[in-house]
């Protein structure tokens, strides 16, 4: 919250309004508007470029904006998804909900995408190292898929 708040003070920009940027994306995400959330994730995601859970909620609602787009357009966006992604990733690999998410990913997008086969094996290594049971639940998703 530190980083957040000399983030927002270096560019002129009112804690509260960050509070409120937040307070309204999450709302937007319970009723399912998830376009409308990306855009005010994105937005935070721009004052703190190294809030986890700013680029996780960014990738979340994007993803599920993406999920929602008609194939073609899907097409279009899914390697925009994957990055956003894998760029929450970088900055908390330990996260299970972002690993679960990512597995899913990786499986479902195809490698010429940003996914396959190899980055899903990948992130199931990286489960088993937070959790053990949580990487066998992993592993058998991995062979039911």
């Amino acid at each position: 919250m530190f980083c957040i708040f000399l983030n927002a003070q270096n560019k002129g920009i009112d804690i509260q309004h960050v509070d409120e940027l937040q307070k309204l994306g999450d709302s937007l995400f319970k009723a399912s508007n998830y376009t409308e959330a990306a855009k005010l994730y994105k937005e935070l995601v721009q004052i703190d470029p190294n809030s986890f859970d700013f680029n996780f909620k960014y990738a979340s609602a994007f993803g599920l904006e993406v999920e929602q787009m008609p194939r073609f357009k899907q097409a279009k966006n899914v390697r925009e998804m994957v990055k956003l992604f894998e760029r929450a990733y970088e900055l908390d690999n330990k996260n299970l909900a972002l690993n679960r998410a990512l597995l899913e990913i990786y499986l479902r997008v195809p490698r010429f995408f940003g996914g396959g086969e190899k980055k899903a094996l990948s992130i199931i290594k990286n489960i088993y190292t937070i959790s053990n049971d949580e990487g066998k639940k992993a592993q058998e998703f991995y062979n039911n898929y």
